[in-house]
């Protein structure tokens, strides 16, 4: 573990390294972050308001792409290339 000594100088070294890179590039546009508090109360919300309701068929019949493509005029573009399958990452402990 680093001593006081070594700590201090480090922290020099860091604000020297700061104040160098602020000089060549200009002071940051955003502000920094305010310093850790610890940890704080999070917020509590309220729970979600849950309602339960009865959803009906659709009334008219649904279209796929197909019957789609084939009333309005269009064309549809089907993809039968292999696909390469996705690796098998395996973690060993």
């Amino acid at each position: 573990m680093a001593s006081k000594g070594d700590h201090q100088h480090l922290l020099n070294v860091g604000r020297e390294g700061f104040a160098a890179l602020d000089e060549f590039f200009g002071p940051r546009r955003v502000p920094p972050p305010p310093p850790f508090q610890g940890l704080q109360r999070q917020r509590q919300f309220p729970a979600p308001h849950v309602q339960n309701r009865h959803v009906s068929p659709p009334k008219e019949a649904v279209l796929n792409c197909l019957e789609a493509a084939e009333i309005y005029g269009g064309a549809m573009f089907l993809d039968y290339r292999k696909r390469k399958p996705a690796p098998i990452r395996k973690v060993y402990h």
